[in-house]
């Protein structure tokens, strides 16, 4: 039998409430002016708590402000983006869904440029690099794996690589979004990047519809 988790004392609530209302206050100073103004200074005006407070909860200053905001975005990132992909019915339908949420956050004017791109300028290492990208990867493989066992991808696509492959172009689409121009000459308009993927995917389930039952091409 499982045994349920020990309640958390009220001083541990109270910190982890601090935690989260340092962290908000950093995000909303971000969506505000951008990355650059939010310094540990207007933190303690905007937040009306002590200089001595937010270190005492982030020991690293701001830079460990910024990776909790980072990780705050990738945890509400990767909740819809399952919600979303099991809402949907194809399985065509839940890699454009995951596609939609990675683009729509990117679009967003107060955190897509953080997320996408400030953000992993200033957190070079750690486990916040990468997450969001990793849980992303391991959904789509997840997608691509179940599609093949039900008959409905070739069973010579690699699902880890193809994987790999779409979120890595996902995420080259969410920058030229967040950055709000062209990435390599790449436009930024959202639903053009979400209408090019959408081809992508139909490209695999085409590929499957032009083989027979042995793999071998029509």
């Amino acid at each position: 039998m499982t045994q349920p988790a020990p309640a958390t004392s009220l001083r541990e609530r109270r910190r982890e409430r601090t935690r989260d209302e340092l962290i908000g206050t950093l995000l909303t100073i971000i969506a505000e002016d951008g990355v650059d103004t939010a310094t540990i200074e207007r933190m303690a005006t905007r937040s009306g708590m002590a200089r001595g407070t937010l270190y005492a909860h982030f020991p690293g200053g701001r830079d460990d402000l910024l990776r909790a905001a980072y990780a705050r975005l990738t945890d509400e990132l990767v909740a819809r983006s399952r919600a979303a992909v099991s809402a949907a019915s194809s399985w065509q339908d839940q890699l454009v869904a995951l596609a939609r949420e990675m683009i729509e956050l990117a679009g967003d004017p107060r955190v897509g440029h953080f997320y996408n791109v400030s953000g992993p300028g200033l957190i070079a290492t750690g486990p916040e690099r990468g997450r969001g990208s990793g849980a992303s990867v391991e959904l789509v493989r997840g997608v691509l794996a179940e599609a093949r066992a039900d008959g409905e991808l070739g069973q010579d696509v690699d699902e880890a690589l193809t994987a790999a492959l779409l979120v890595g172009a996902l995420r080259e689409a969410a920058i030229a979004v967040a950055s709000g121009g062209t990435r390599d000459g790449v436009g930024a308009d959202p639903a053009r990047m979400l209408a090019a993927f959408a081809r992508l995917v139909a490209g695999l389930a085409a590929g499957h519809e032009g083989r027979d039952s042995s793999g071998r091409g029509l």
